[in-house]
């Protein structure tokens, strides 16, 4: 009897040992099984990124933090009629993939984002701001994944550039001279010039009142239409299961 105890102990332990064997085995299949790619930007953005690593393998793929992904407004947007709490909804235009050839995020998957503070245009061109909460990842089949992220620019707010305002604030200015130079001559013929006094006074009087008129031109609302691109950042990894 101890004899056939002993046996059946011996059987046990050598059976416990082989599956614990073929689990390490699994394991270290499924690590070595891990790949790291690059996923394939546009080239400007290529040369910004501070990285484009993906780890990938038949399981899962995962996007590490301080990627960066280009992708479009699913709608049109206006800042001007926009509240606090409003959902934005950001969409890839295409596969995300990578330069080795794995695709890891499909078209048409969603970014969607809230909007957590507003600031509107103010006078000196000063343009307004939307700023953005990132929520989830909803993928084609509804499949909705945690994200942490940021807009990928100078600033963490939506705005219309500086060169637009300049733009709005000159014509502005100009369209201001016209009404100002009219100021300006009923000044100077109310002050008993003749017309060409008038015309003499009421030149620099115009350019300083159309001037003032411009500077105190609100700035612009931030715009958008469906399609138009903005880049993204990945604040953590972004974990995908296949």
């Amino acid at each position: 009897m101890k004899r056939i105890a002993a046996l059946t102990l011996c059987g046990l332990l050598l059976s416990t040992n082989l599956s614990l064997g073929a689990l390490a085995i699994d394991e270290a299949n499924n690590v070595s099984a891990i790949r790291t790619e690059h996923i394939l930007l546009p080239k400007k953005l290529a040369k910004k990124t501070p990285t484009n690593i993906v780890n990938t393998s038949d399981v899962k793929s995962s996007i590490v933090q301080y990627n960066t992904l280009q992708v479009t407004f699913a709608q049109d947007f206006n800042g001007k009629t926009a509240k606090v709490g409003d959902e934005v909804a950001f969409m890839l235009k295409d596969d995300v993939r990578t330069i080795e050839g794995t695709k890891i995020l499909p078209a048409s998957t969603k970014i969607i984002t809230q909007i957590s503070n507003i600031e509107k245009p103010r006078a000196f061109n000063r343009t307004g701001k939307i700023y953005l909460d990132f929520k989830y990842v909803e993928l084609p089949d509804g499949t909705q994944l945690p994200i942490r992220a940021k807009l990928f620019s100078k600033n963490d707010f939506l705005s219309r550039g500086k060169l637009n305002a300049l733009g709005k604030g000159l014509g502005s200015v100009l369209g201001g001279i016209g009404v100002g130079i009219g100021a300006g001559c009923g000044i100077g013929i109310a002050a008993g010039a003749v017309i060409i006094g008038g015309f003499a006074i009421g030149l620099p009087v115009g350019f300083a009142v159309g001037a003032v008129a411009g500077l105190v031109t609100p700035g612009l609302n931030y715009k958008a239409k469906a399609g138009d691109k903005v880049n993204i950042q990945l604040l953590s990894n972004l974990d995908i299961n296949k």
